[in-house]
């Protein structure tokens, strides 16, 4: 029995379906994703809205020091796992077109936010410097083709995409234990260093 963690030929399947379809029906390509919100109590607030045909809701609070009761996850934690939600299920749907199974697939991201921006205490950017994404694979796919398959992933993910006009996002690449990509700059290859020593 394969531990491969996808359905690769259904995949495959749909990712090729969708682009022909798109092709011939530009139209159909265009979405308009929206939620609605609502404050509940200080900080606290809920997001609902329809998908599926069936409606979602979570919530997101701050911290206690920060208005919050701590209830809920912040927003910049949903907006953290967006970006490693989106670039798995790109690397999913890029591994089954390229025949690289994936046995095992974590994506962690980590970012840096100075809330002197936030609080407008001296001239510092309120938006996070930069992101990391440090994605874990197991895979019998060649290095070369397991690198490939991430970074045409961040090249497809709607969200990573974004994000990447805006900072700098970083590709740490780790292959079955091994390291085999890392476009970081020095100064957060010594940080992770650090923080992963302590």
């Amino acid at each position: 029995m394969s531990d491969e963690l996808t359905n690769a030929p259904y995949l495959r399947d749909v990712v090729l379906s969708t682009r022909e379809r798109l092709s011939r029906e530009p139209g159909a390509a265009r979405m308009r994703p929206w939620v609605s919100t609502r404050l509940e109590q200080d900080v606290r607030a809920v997001a609902r809205f329809m998908q599926y045909d069936q409606p979602y809701e979570f919530r997101c609070d701050e911290s206690p020091a920060r208005a919050g009761l701590g209830s809920a996850p912040s927003p910049m934690r949903y907006l953290l796992s967006g970006l490693a939600f989106c670039l798995q299920v790109w690397c999913a749907k890029v591994a089954a077109l390229h025949d690289a199974a994936l046995h095992e697939l974590q994506i962690d991201v980590r970012t840096l936010l100075d809330m002197r921006g936030e609080h407008l205490v001296d001239d510092v950017p309120a938006h996070p410097q930069w992101f990391v994404l440090d994605v874990r694979l197991r895979s019998p796919a060649p290095p070369d083709a397991v690198i490939a398959v991430v970074r045409e992933a961040a090249r497809r993910c709607p969200v990573t995409s974004l994000v990447r006009a805006a900072v700098p996002v970083y590709l740490l690449i780790t292959h079955n234990g091994t390291t085999t990509y890392d476009d970081r700059p020095d100064e957060l290859s010594k940080e992770h260093e650090e923080m992963t020593t302590r």
